[in-house]
């Protein structure tokens, strides 16, 4: 059987002929047996699960899993900040400008145009100086 590898490394090639050889002297159906498979897993590991799967005509799902289920996950080495603080430049460079209307139900209406960043203080403003129309 020839195994076309171009760019495949000896112990791929090497396992590769191993997969063969067991393959042609084991009945269709039979296990692969783990020491076949850790090869495998190891250079799944080095050179990448499609390759290796591709190469030895594995299963890729099974031996990601395989893969997956020997490799730890990360362990984070910091907990996450419980609080972060967003520090900005300084207002933008062009303030945006601002209406505030008020009406009320005799027709009579205020307006108020800034440009100041602080809404609430003119908001407050603008009721006190509702509050003191007559």
């Amino acid at each position: 059987m020839s195994l076309s590898l171009p760019a495949a490394t000896a112990d791929l090639a090497q396992t590769a002929a191993a997969f063969a050889h067991w393959r042609a002297a084991t009945p269709v159906g039979a296990r692969i047996p783990e020491d076949l498979w850790s090869q495998a897993v190891a250079l799944a590991a080095r050179h990448g699960v499609s390759k290796v799967a591709a190469t030895l005509r594995l299963d890729y799902a099974g031996l990601k899993r395989r893969l997956t289920a020997l490799t730890p996950p990360p362990v984070p080495t910091a907990a996450p900040p419980a609080f972060v603080e967003l520090v900005l430049g300084g207002p933008p460079a062009s303030t945006p400008g601002c209406v505030l209307i008020v009406s009320d139900a005799r027709g009579r209406s205020l307006r108020i145009e800034w440009t100041a960043s602080d809404a609430h203080a003119v908001a407050a403003v603008a009721c006190r100086l509702w509050e003191a129309a007559p």
